[in-house]
């Protein structure tokens, strides 16, 4: 695949209160060394401002590594639960993470990576979450 691509991000939380979705689509790049494949993209918006977001992931592993307003390592690793701290400008919260699904479908021209898993803030449960990312060339129809 090329470095330069179009990267397609999609949550959605699941609470007993009802379903929240968060789509983000924007260019980013995308590299492989060692079996390891990596993908580095920026979010922009008003509230937050910049956020850079590193993507490194296998057959096996997830690891979200976010910096800017908001600083957050999380590592999504199937049938494993995974604790971090996410800094915010309002505070640090402490993050679980037990993922339940994890899954990575490439081909010549495209990379579809789906996760599940439920989230707690605190030790708190808060959602049944899923978060896809799609990763296509940059000119090509996503």
């Amino acid at each position: 695949m090329k470095k330069d691509v179009m990267v397609t991000v999609s949550g959605l939380q699941m609470t007993d209160t009802g379903d929240d979705t968060v789509e983000v689509i924007t260019n980013g790049k995308y590299s492989r060394k060692d079996n390891k494949s990596f993908l580095r993209y920026e979010e922009v918006s008003a509230e937050m401002g910049a956020t850079k977001t590193v993507m490194s992931f296998d057959e096996h592993t997830l690891e979200v590594t976010r910096r800017g307003a908001v600083q957050l390592h999380m590592a999504f690793l199937q049938g494993q639960k995974t604790m971090t701290n996410y800094a915010t400008p309002f505070g640090s919260l402490l993050v679980g993470v037990d993922t339940t699904k994890y899954v990575v479908k490439e081909t010549e021209d495209c990379i579809d990576i789906m996760v599940e898993y439920s989230l707690e803030l605190n030790h708190e449960f808060i959602a049944d979450c899923r978060l896809k990312t799609k990763i296509t060339p940059r000119n090509a129809k996503s």
